[in-house]
Formats: structure tokens, sequence, C-alpha cells
């Protein structure tokens, strides 16, 4: 809950594993006193607790490769993990460039998106772990896409029903292909923003194959970790990601323009926050190698101690707990308490917010009444849901309980 992020410290655990991280996007060897002192502590069951930890945060396949280079044996399912992760990036790359092939074919502009740009600023294959692979391209040619992907085996999971749909294909496979990037339930700022999108892009050497300016995709990866941030919480990945981007090209990125765009979108005070934070726990000399763990514990202010809590205790996508913390803060009477009735209510029967994730309403609006009392029989006879729901409540529960 946010009263334990209010008190809480960094862990042993946590230290090791930004200690381990900074090691690895900075090309460093972590010190011989660290090893010998990591050796001593961690046995196999120490050692599967920062495996989880790591994979939690889904940077499992980057620490392990820091453990192994530096000579420490890691479980056998580590090695696994990092194994697939390259793997997994070599069949997402194949499959990419299909799929942009095609697309350049028909004549339909397209732009990666996040992890498939981030992972090129990561020292080697595999270390910028994915889920997925974003992908922008003309709105126009949405049904179209559809239709190829279906004849390439892919189920869809979701189609007309928001600002992206989800395409997914054993083995490894999941694309989200965005018709914008960003929609319904979203800030409006953003939405208006990146409206009309594409005058902000710069074509490629093929015409067809998009790029944002450094700049402009520095913005953007700041709205998208805001946006996860300040809903059901976001881990140190994002941090990383930040930092990562800022090693290489800071000295190169035009600053005013940055922040007069983050002003513009509302993040301002978070952009200038994080790039201090992940600068000061990412940032790796030899000196910095040398002293381990302890900086962790000295360097950080309050504040930022509390801020990187947050990151570490979120989990790579956030946590059911977090996005109820945070979706409940925006119901404060007056006196500051949480207004509980009006959190449930807004659950129980949302409004033009979802108009965009079904297409049903999106063309009839009449038709919302209806779309609630579906909503209550779906819960009534879905198991997974009902699940879903009593954890919910257990959640704004204790969070009354906290105030």
């Amino acid at each position: 809950m946010e009263k334990e992020i209010r008190n809480a410290d960094l862990s042993d655990i946590m230290c090791d594993l930004l200690y381990l991280l900074g090691c690895g996007v900075n090309g460093k060897m972590p010190a011989k006193t660290y090893i010998k002192t990591f050796q001593k502590v961690y046995d196999e069951d120490k050692m599967q607790m920062l495996y989880q930890f790591s994979k939690v945060h889904f940077v499992d396949a980057l620490t392990g490769t820091v453990l192994k280079n530096a000579g420490i044996k890691i479980l056998p399912v580590w090695e696994q993990s990092i194994a697939k992760a390259i793997r997994k990036v070599i069949l997402f790359d194949q499959e990419r460039a299909e799929i942009f092939s095609y697309m350049d074919e028909q004549g339909i502009w397209h732009m990666p998106l996040k992890g498939v740009i981030l992972k090129k600023f990561y020292p080697s294959i595999g270390m910028r772990q994915m889920s997925d692979n974003d992908i922008l391209f003309d709105k126009a040619y949405a049904k179209q896409i559809h239709d190829y992907m279906v004849s390439r085996g892919y189920e869809v999971e979701a189609f007309d029903q928001g600002n992206h749909d989800v395409y997914e294909k054993k083995p490894v496979y999941n694309f989200e292909m965005h018709t914008s990037l960003y929609g319904a339930g979203h800030n409006k700022e953003w939405v208006n923003y990146y409206d009309r999108i594409k005058d902000r892009l710069i074509p490629g050497e093929g015409g067809l194959d998009y790029h944002f300016s450094h700049e402009d995709f520095y913005v953007y990866i700041m709205t998208h970790t805001f946006k996860h941030f300040e809903g059901g919480g976001t881990g140190i990945r994002s941090l990383l990601d930040q930092y990562v981007y800022l090693n290489q090209l800071e000295d190169a990125l035009d600053f005013r323009y940055i922040e007069k765009q983050c002003e513009i979108l509302g993040i301002a005070d978070f952009e200038k926050e994080n790039r201090v934070l992940c600068k000061k726990v990412f940032r790796m000399n030899n000196t910095l190698v040398e002293e381990g763990t302890e900086r962790f514990r000295y360097t950080l202010s309050t504040e930022e101690k509390r801020l990187l809590c947050y990151y570490m205790t979120s989990g790579a996508y956030g946590t059911t707990e977090r996005r109820v913390v945070n979706n409940m803060s925006q119901y404060r009477k007056k006196d500051g308490s949480i207004s509980k009735a009006a959190y449930v209510l807004k659950r129980l029967f949302p409004g033009k917010e979802h108009y965009d994730y079904c297409p049903a309403l999106k063309k009839h609006h009449w038709l919302l009444p209806f779309y609630w009392v579906y909503r209550v029989f779906r819960m009534i006879f879905s198991e997974e849901r009902r699940s879903r729901i009593l954890q919910e409540i257990s959640i704004v529960k204790k969070i009354r309980q906290d105030e």
C-alpha cells in the first residue's frame, strides 16, 4: 500500500538488483569485493529470490548475464531465461521484418515503437526483454492488417476496441498494432497532442518507414512511462530505459524543446525528477563500481528513495493493488479522504470513456445502460472476473482501513 511506500527503504536485494543493472548497461564488471561478498551471502534459496525479483521486473536476462560474466554460477532456470530472451528477440525481429515488408508492398506507412527502439541502446541482444512488439501504422488499413495477420496464423485478441489491435501466435509472437498513440480513457491533452501524428514523424529511406526525432521519441517514452506510473505502476525497467537512452544521446538532445513539450503534456516535473534519479541510480564509473551497493542508501534523498521504491515494488507491468490505489485517489472528498462510494459507482457504471473499447457503443451511445447490465451478468457468470472484482473489493477495504 501507499502507506508502506511512504515508510519504505531499499532492501539488500533491491540494492543488489540496481547494482547489477548498472553494471550491465554500462558494460562494467562488478567489483571483486562485491563478487566475493555476493558468493558468501547468496545460497541457492536467496539466488532463487533474486532471480524471481529480476523476473518480476522483466530484467532477468540482464542480471543473469552480468552474474555469469562475473563468474558466478546461476540457476539452470536463469540460464534458460537468458537463452529464451535472445531467441525471442531474433524471432520477433524476423517476423517484424516480414510484416513491414508487406506494409511496404501495400503502401502502408508504419513505425516501430517503445521496446523495438529501446533495445538498440542496450549492450547486447536479449538484454532488453519484451513481451510484445508495438507498431504504429495507418489506421485506414486496420481491417487489411487484421486479415493479413489472421492469414499468418495469428489469433485476434482485440480488434477495433481502442487505439491498438492485438495479435498473438505461438511460440512467442505478440504484436500490438497501434492506430494511434493514445485513445479513449487516456489523457485528453495527449490524445490531442498526438493527433495527426504523421506530421511529427520523419520518413526513412523507404518512404513508408517512419521514426520520431530523438527528442520526440524521448517525450513519447516519458508520457508512456507516466501513463503506467499513474495507473497500476511500472517497474525499474522503465527507469532503466530512460537511463540507457540518455546515456547515449543526452549531450545531443535539445532539452529546451523537450522541456517545452513536457510542459504542454503535463509531465515536466515527472520527467525532470526521473532524469535526475535514473542517472543517480544507474550511472557507473570505476569508482562507483568499487563502492558497491552502499551508495544507493546515502546518495539519494528521502523523496528519491520513495520514488525508487515505488518502481521497485510495482513490477514490470504494475500491480492490481497499485492501480486501485491510484484510481481511487481521483475520488477524494474536500476533507482529503477517499470517497469509496464514488469509486465503486464509477467502476460499476463506466461512462463514455468506454465507447472506444466497445464497437457497438461507439456507434450507438444509447446502448450504454444495456452495457452496464451486460457487465453485471458477465461478472456473475465469469469466475475469473468475479475473482478480480473480489480482489479489488478487498483492496478498497484495506485502503479505507489505512486512512
